[in-house]
């Protein structure tokens, strides 16, 4: 690959990391009120989306929102690291940084964003810091960083097989 395109990929790659650490920090800077109106929002469409064609009543629907909205943002908080690991590591794969030395920097660095935002929402009115979503944030960033080198190593597997 030409020096011109692989700096053009680091660019974007870079930007893409910036752009999802902008993205946690702007949602974790909603207060209580403004980041469980999100989850209910998404918990209202995905519980009546499943569940329009059940013969359930209002209580019971209630009831399966509520379970739900844990689940939305468990999974928000996974989703989120494990994109912000995938790109950690992309970009230091772009930069020829050997898997050695990559996946505990990309850990590292994705880990202590996680701790950083935990503590900026004890910060915001009705959030709170808690170890939990660091545990969870930080299995997300090891998801997304081994999804990468997965990636990687199939390709080679692939390309060696057809290259004689």
């Amino acid at each position: 690959m030409n020096k011109k395109k692989l700096n053009a990929i680091r660019i974007i790659l870079i930007i893409l990391t910036l752009s999802v650490m902008a993205i946690i920090f702007a949602l974790s800077a909603d207060t209580a009120d403004e980041s469980d109106a999100k989850s209910d929002a998404i918990s209202d469409s995905i519980v009546y989306q499943i569940l329009s064609n059940f013969d359930l009543t209002d209580e019971q629907i209630e009831t399966l929102v509520r379970r739900c909205v844990v689940i939305v943002r468990k999974t928000a908080h996974f989703l989120e690291y494990a994109a912000l690991g995938f790109l950690l590591a992309s970009v230091f794969v772009s930069f020829g940084l050997k898997t050695k030395q990559n996946i505990p920097l990309s850990f590292i660095i994705g880990a202590l964003y996680a701790v950083s935002d935990e503590i900026h929402q004890y910060f915001v009115p009705g959030r709170s810091c808690q170890i939990s979503d660091m545990i969870l944030d930080s299995a997300g960033v090891i998801t997304g960083i081994l999804f990468i080198f997965a990636g990687i190593y199939i390709f080679k597997k692939i390309h060696t097989k057809k290259t004689p």
